[in-house]
């Protein structure tokens, strides 16, 4: 060394003796949920209906009440033949339908809970109606990861949830990713699936702004911070370019690129998956669209992943009435028995009149109305179905901005209770959202006979959430 870098180093020594000692911080407690949060009257405003109470636990985590800590799980047995209904209607079509259902956030993370809010909460009756549901499920012939292994989760796993959100972290995405191969390569068709070799690495951290954290913004008006977690990408090391995946995810807001689930289960299932899941939509209304898409129809998967943010929506009896008669492509290829096409006007159009040239005897769920708006646009549409008795059925068909549909309704007709005893009459709309002056619509009614999409009750309710 030099006598110039010496005297460099010394200098530089001798200036350091002179800087300020490094600042002191004291760390505080942030935000505590107010009185309000408490009240549950407080949640009856517009946003906040279904939370129950906002919880607030250990280490930073907030818990709903009635999303996070209920003990039941089940469905009506009116569901389970429903869902029976739609698995049936995908096996026609040679598609293997598996259901991704994971644990609430107070299955997996009731250990966060102060030990006054533990008490309240029954895990034990939770976690037995959760492995029951699931296994009502696999009676159906439905493929069911055994997602309810993650409760016996070690206790330093990461965090399968968010803090203060009902989404899963990526981490929690790659288990449940884990768990899906694990069962998908039990069933028969997988070694039929083309191969491909996938590897997920880290890109960076994402921050996450918790839903509870927004509703607690909203009763206490204080802030939160948002959560860093490690974020992940999944690529390619050796696949065909011509390799068509043959699986194919629809899911909630859980399956977006964000959380790589869809990229997890092609490195742990050695296949392509394409990801039809749809931003800003519901895992009903990604399932929905994917079923009337130009590529179900014409070349369906082998595998169906549908991802569930929660299984509560396939209590939705007129989901079933939508998305049975989208596998086989509503009445596209069939005669119809009625039909019309014209231009809507504001208020009620009745579109489909049974008497024209006769009475048909056009009665249950054996009938199924298809309805083409030449303008994509429409999101929200009246429907009422008028029956020779005098007695009426009104549906609200509702469309997330999200959903791209290309303007197409489908509704079977009910067969539950006397309604299958009842002979169809006419067939009103009305538009309420979305409809230029000028819009077009083609409607068809046309017969399917029930045993062509799998046997099993036909039900309705009175409004259609997608």
């Amino acid at each position: 060394m030099n006598r110039a870098s010496m005297l460099l180093g010394v200098g530089l020594l001798v200036g350091a003796s002179h800087l300020p000692a490094a600042p002191i911080y004291q760390a505080e407690a942030c935000c505590q949920l107010c009185p309000a949060a408490a009240d549950t009257r407080a949640y009856q405003a517009a946003g906040l209906r279904g939370y129950g109470r906002l919880i607030e636990a250990q280490d930073g985590w907030l818990f709903s009440s009635a999303q996070d800590l209920r003990t039941e799980f089940g469905l009506s047995q009116q569901s389970y033949k429903q869902l029976k209904r739609l698995r049936n209607a995908l096996k026609h079509r040679g598609v293997e339908l598996m259901l991704v259902y994971p644990p609430s956030r107070g299955l997996l993370h009731a250990d966060k809970l102060t030990s006054a809010e533990r008490t309240g909460f029954d895990q034990a009756r939770a976690q037995a109606s959760y492995r029951a549901t699931l296994g009502r499920m696999r009676d159906l012939g439905i493929w069911v990861p055994d997602l309810a292994s993650l409760m016996q989760a070690e206790a330093e796993s990461r965090d399968y949830f968010f803090k203060a959100d009902q989404h899963w972290t990526p981490q929690g995405a790659e288990r449940t990713a884990l768990l899906v191969a694990q069962t998908a390569k039990k069933i028969p068709l997988f070694d039929q699936l083309p191969v491909g070799k996938y590897q997920s690495s880290p890109a960076g951290l994402m921050a996450r702004s918790g839903s509870l954290h927004k509703v607690a913004q909203r009763l206490c008006g204080n802030g939160y911070p948002r959560q860093y977690v490690q974020s992940f990408i999944t690529q390619p090391i050796s696949s065909s370019p011509s390799q068509q995946a043959q699986v194919v995810l629809v899911g909630s807001s859980n399956s977006s690129a964000s959380y790589n689930f869809a990229g997890f289960l092609e490195q742990h299932l050695g296949t392509p998956v394409h990801n039809a899941s749809l931003h800003g939509s519901s895992h009903e209304g990604a399932l929905l669209q994917y079923l009337l898409s130009e590529a179900f129809q014409k070349q369906p998967p082998k595998l169906l992943i549908w991802e569930l943010g929660d299984a509560a929506s396939l209590g939705r009896r007129n989901l079933y009435r939508q998305v049975v008669p989208a596998v086989s492509n509503g009445c596209s290829g069939r005669p119809a028995l009625l039909q019309s096409s014209g231009t809507l006007r504001a208020g009620a159009n009745q579109v489909l009149f049974n008497g024209a040239n006769g009475v048909l005897p056009i009665r249950s769920s054996d009938y199924r109305i298809d309805l083409q708006f030449d303008d994509p646009a429409v999101q929200q549409l009246s429907a009422t179905l008028t029956f020779m008795n005098g007695r009426q059925e009104t549906l609200t068909f509702n469309r997330a901005p999200g959903d791209r549909q290309q303007g197409r309704i489908l509704l079977e007709l009910r067969e539950d209770g006397d309604w299958d005893e009842l002979t169809f009459l006419s067939l009103n709309v009305q538009p309420l959202a979305g409809v230029s002056g000028n819009s077009r619509l083609t409607t068809k009614l046309c017969q399917v006979r029930s045993d062509e999409d799998g046997p099993g009750l036909r039900t309705a309710q009175t409004s259609v959430e997608r």
